[in-house]
């Protein structure tokens, strides 16, 4: 799940069915993700990942993605 604020882009949700991983079938899934925020005229794509996720961050990295100095904050509204 991708999604572009005009401002911008995201990625909210990659994933890939254990028995499909390692195939290539999510570096598909983020380019063709890319491509069509790129359609937008988005120039900068964002997601988050958990500092523990080590082989996912791996995963983004090789496909261009740099971790950058930002905090990240949330609240649960009641």
């Amino acid at each position: 799940m991708a999604g572009y604020d005009g401002h911008r882009g995201w990625l909210y949700a990659v994933a890939v069915s254990p028995q499909h991983r390692r195939a290539g079938t999510g570096k598909a899934l983020v380019t063709a993700a890319l491509e069509e925020l790129k359609s937008f005229g988005c120039i900068k794509v964002n997601l988050q990942i958990r500092a523990t996720n080590t082989a996912v961050a791996a995963f983004y990295e090789a496909l261009g993605f740099a971790t950058e100095d930002r905090l990240s904050m949330g609240v649960f509204i009641k």
